[in-house]
């Protein structure tokens, strides 16, 4: 919790907005004023932002330096005009404040940024797969945006102008911009978009610090049966959960107090969260993988061995993967993947709402049910090792697909494998750009 009457104080004693700062340290705190408009207090200085002054600065800008944070959608943007410099400091399609500095005391603040978890990205794109677009405005209605993806110059969203390189793109925007600039338009917002074009990835500069490594990928064998499977799936899961420790958790892998704080980077609602799912919090702490029993299905091994997956994501993480709140619930987490072996799901009610008794047929073990990403089991007909054919599932289904042959069903253990082996390269790529 902030300490606000320390935050009203850096504010002069003004009103404050009541909201966590998104940087809260002993020299550098960003916080929001009464009417939500962010406010800078570096070194004990309060800026509001200097907007006239930055206006009456015309020389033509010959270096740009972008920083972000991507998690918390923050960035740090610098325009180097002569002897002078703009710095704005805000969140991305959000609030900024704009003041000038000198020169001189650009590097110092890049690596008090870099300090404080920002990371270098280019003045055009954060990463591969997003780019930057940067709104300018003149007066309450005159408004331009430009950036550049690939080697094209993309102006208002849609006019695209193709150039022979990315480095001819630049200089074709910056041309623009101080165009722009010198009609009277000023910074208005900077935002990220998703790329259409293939872009670089950014390189942190000679002497800013090392990104530090991921961790390599734990060595799981490739499964041999059904059970194999879901151990297997278990073991990626707990791997990603560990490898990449932001933007997302595997709620069976938590220490209720021990990671109190990476349940609140990612779920809003974080005491809810833990009090809704604490049957499944740390409930992999002493699961391993078993021999199966005899006559025991895939299916009832998981129930048995591991109970439940509850992962939860960041919205900046969720980029591909069909995404549901678990439970129906807003505070229930974020997730693309929400298995519950002891069935979550009243469908009872269902079959009392339809009047469709042939639905009480199905075992629904798969979150998403109102949003049309659910599964369930469809136990009309099993095969020789018990298990039972997999359907998709969700609240507005009528009649029951024609019922599977039952050689041809896919056991659980296998299905849930290669899910999660799907899900987790696409979710991988996302999260290694913000850890």
């Amino acid at each position: 919790m902030a300490n606000w009457t320390r935050i009203e104080k850096l504010n002069g004693g003004e009103r404050i907005y009541y909201i966590d700062p998104p940087i809260d340290s002993k020299e550098e705190v960003w916080f929001f004023s009464g009417d939500s408009r962010l406010r800078v207090s570096s070194d004990g200085v309060l800026y509001k932002g200097d907007e006239e002054k930055v206006a009456r600065l015309t020389a033509p800008v010959t270096e740009r330096f972008s920083l972000y944070k991507l998690l918390d959608q923050l960035f740090v943007d610098v325009e180097i005009r002569g002897e002078q410099a703009v710095l704005h400091r805000g969140v991305l399609n959000g609030s900024s404040v704009a003041a000038l500095v000198a020169s001189s005391e650009v590097e110092p603040l890049l690596a008090r940024y870099r300090a404080l978890s920002f990371r270098d990205g280019t003045p055009w794109n954060a990463t591969k797969k997003q780019v930057t677009v940067r709104e300018y405005r003149k007066g309450s209605s005159d408004k331009w945006t430009v950036h550049v993806d690939g080697t094209s110059v993309i102006e208002n969203m849609r006019q695209e102008t193709p150039t022979p390189s990315r480095e001819a793109a630049i200089a074709l925007a910056e041309k623009r911009i101080q165009a722009k600039q010198k009609a009277g338009f000023r910074t208005y917002l900077i935002e990220l978009m998703g790329a259409r074009h293939p872009n670089p990835e950014p390189k942190p500069p000679k002497g800013a610090p090392a990104r530090k490594p991921v961790a390599k990928k734990a060595a799981i064998a490739k499964p041999k049966n059904a059970f194999e499977a879901v151990d297997a799936a278990v073991a990626i899961l707990k791997d990603l959960h560990t490898r990449l420790p932001k933007a997302h958790f595997v709620t069976e892998c938590l220490d209720a107090k021990k990671d109190r704080e990476r349940v609140t980077s990612v779920e809003n609602h974080a005491s809810f969260f833990l009090d809704v799912h604490k049957q499944r919090v740390g409930r992999w702490k002493t699961a391993k993988p078993r021999a199966p029993k005899k006559n025991e299905s895939s299916w009832d091994y998981f129930v048995r061995v591991y109970g439940s997956i509850t992962w939860i994501l960041d919205g900046q993480a969720d980029e591909g993967l069909a995404m549901f709140y678990c439970g129906n619930v807003t505070g229930g987490g974020w997730s693309c993947l929400e298995i519950v072996g002891e069935g979550d799901y009243e469908l009872d009610d269902l079959v009392e709402a339809t009047g469709n008794e042939e639905l009480e047929q199905l075992f629904v073990f798969h979150g998403g049910w109102h949003d049309g990403k659910s599964w369930a089991f469809d136990q009309r007909v099993s095969s020789p090792e018990g298990e039972y054919a997999i359907i998709p599932f969700d609240e507005s289904m009528g009649a029951l697909p024609r019922r599977m042959k039952p050689e041809r069903i896919v056991p659980f253990g296998d299905w849930l494998y290669k899910r999660v082996a799907s899900l987790t390269r696409v979710a991988e790529r996302n999260l290694r750009e913000v850890n």
